[in-house]
């Protein structure tokens, strides 16, 4: 048996006070204190007297540790409280005697309190610790994300419905999880939650409240972790494409080697799930590779990477020519990432191709399979309707991607990606099309809850996201105008070149954070 010592690295941050957005009233910290330590004289008791002097909480008697918490998810949960959607019989008369000024007051002093939750970002998360696994990857298999995912890195929250974790007590994480899949909770957006609970098994939710409640500690840490069995020598021995019936198996991460291929199938994996490192070299937006091809590019019908291996050398109508994979992944840099495309032979672009390569390890060649790009919806009899998909959002996608579709980050990491703005993927990336974005959409949004969109809807919200300006086409910049970059590349569903609200999309000069440097 070998020992590996297992990169659970730590890029350590000071805790970080949110820019919440909630308004204070002149001296709210201070009356938050007040309300908190004495209470606020109008019915209020003291917080102090459940949640503890630094708001800790108590495991044993089921207070949760409020310290750190957003103020904006702290406000959420008092007004929740005050109306009677969230059910709690000790916080309804203490939420319901507090102003709206007390209510932004003890959130903002909360908020200013120490917490555990820190940024983060996990490299190469052990298989074989469960609540990390589920934290830091999420279980695909059974359409449970990541809780990263929307918790922000090592869970450390995400404005007002996506609370920090690390550090919670995990006997509060359980009774929640408990609570939202009997429904006895349910004050969150789209039922999100109760869906994600009724898939967790009692032992998952064991592991990963307890990952939680002990993460702090665990930070900046390696772990020496036995490995189950000994390593392969090389990538001749990975297992054969599983017969199941359905879609293609991949390997998985446990099955990866250690040599030199095994290391560089890690880096591309690396390089896909976390893109931003690439930030300002190759990358110049807020997108990850894996946003767009969800489960580090192992999601079926989320255009996953073993379906697109065997499928290069490919013609492709895009550029008029056969591209190799190599040139295929520089379109993506060029257009999704609206970035600059790495040079062939890089160690970037070797490292994506390489982990393409192992992911593809026993699929057939030259075959499209069961799975492959994104679902083919027939475009509605009545066409689809922006406006219609802008109240779809609102309800549907605002909670993770804003009201103003630019994504959320935490700590300078993305956590949601922009739909539109300088931050998305530009006026040539494939997702701009109205029927790629509907088909990525029907098989995979709302996160955790696929398929829920009638096709109709799926049109209609991909049409309002992909009717909101963006940078332009790369292409542009070698095109004489605006209407001869459309009718050479946009001949598509798509709103390039059209009039939405009075203005002509795609009529400007704006390449957002690129340099500047012409596409291929």
């Amino acid at each position: 048996m070998m020992k590996t010592m297992r990169a659970v690295l730590f890029l350590l941050a000071a805790p970080v006070a949110l820019n919440t957005g909630v308004a204070v009233a002149a001296g709210g910290i201070e009356r938050g204190e007040t309300i908190a330590t004495q209470g606020n004289g109008a019915g209020a008791l003291a917080c102090v007297t459940c949640h503890g002097p630094e708001g800790k909480g108590n495991s044993a008697a089921g207070f949760p540790d409020i310290a750190g918490l957003s103020a904006e998810y702290l406000g959420k949960q008092l007004h929740d409280y005050a109306k009677g959607t969230r059910k709690n019989p000790i916080m309804k008369p203490f939420a319901s005697a507090l102003s709206e000024n007390d209510i932004q007051a003890v959130a903002a002093y909360y908020q200013s309190l120490e917490s555990p939750a820190s940024a983060v970002t996990p490299q190469a998360p052990d298989p074989g610790n469960q609540g990390q696994w589920l934290a830091v990857r999420g279980d695909w298999g059974n359409n449970i994300p990541a809780c990263n995912q929307c918790h922000g890195p090592n869970g450390m929250g995400v404005g007002e419905s996506f609370p920090a974790l690390a550090g919670q007590h995990a006997s509060y994480l359980k009774t929640q999880l408990v609570a939202w899949r009997n429904g006895s909770r349910n004050n969150d957006p789209n039922n999100l939650m109760k869906v994600v609970a009724e898939r967790l098994s009692e032992q998952q939710i064991t592991a990963i409240t307890e990952y939680y409640a002990t993460l702090p500690e665990q930070l900046a840490s390696y772990t020496l972790v036995q490995d189950p069995e000994p390593k392969m020598a090389n990538q001749k021995q990975l297992p054969a494409a599983s017969e199941r019936h359905g879609t293609f198996t991949p390997p998985q991460d446990r099955d990866i080697p250690d040599n030199q291929y095994g290391d560089m199938v890690r880096q591309g994996r690396d390089l896909f799930v976390n893109t931003q490192q690439l930030r300002g070299e190759n990358v110049f937006n807020g997108q990850n590779c894996v946003n767009c091809h969800l489960n580090a590019g192992r999601m079926a019908s989320s255009a996953p990477m073993w379906a697109a291996f065997g499928m290069y050398p490919a013609y492709r109508g895009k550029n008029d020519k056969v591209n190799t994979l190599s040139e295929r992944l520089q379109g993506c840099f060029t257009y999704s990432m609206n970035g600059i495309a790495p040079e062939t032979g890089s160690d970037t672009l070797v490292a994506l191709e390489t982990y393409l390569h192992w992911l593809s390890t026993g699929a057939p060649i030259n075959q499209a399979l069961p799975g492959r790009g994104y679902v083919t919806l027939e475009k509605p009899n009545g066409g689809y309707d922006r406006e219609r998909g802008g109240k779809l959002y609102t309800q549907q996608c605002a909670v993770c991607h804003g009201d103003d579709g630019l994504g959320q980050e935490v700590a300078g990491q993305v956590v949601f990606p922009p739909l539109w703005g300088d931050g998305s993927y530009n006026w040539g990336a494939g997702m701009h099309r109205v029927n790629t974005a509907a088909g990525f959409i029907k098989a995979n949004m709302p996160l955790g809850k696929p398929n829920s969109l009638s096709d109709q809807d799926a049109w209609d919200v991909a049409a309002f996201i992909n009717s909101h300006e963006r940078p332009q086409d790369p292409r542009r910049r070698n095109q004489d105008s605006l209407n001869s970059t459309a009718k050479t590349f946009h001949n598509h569903d798509g709103f390039y070149g059209k009039e939405v609200g009075g203005k002509r999309l795609g009529n400007h000069d704006n390449y957002g954070e690129n340099p500047g440097v012409a596409s291929k």
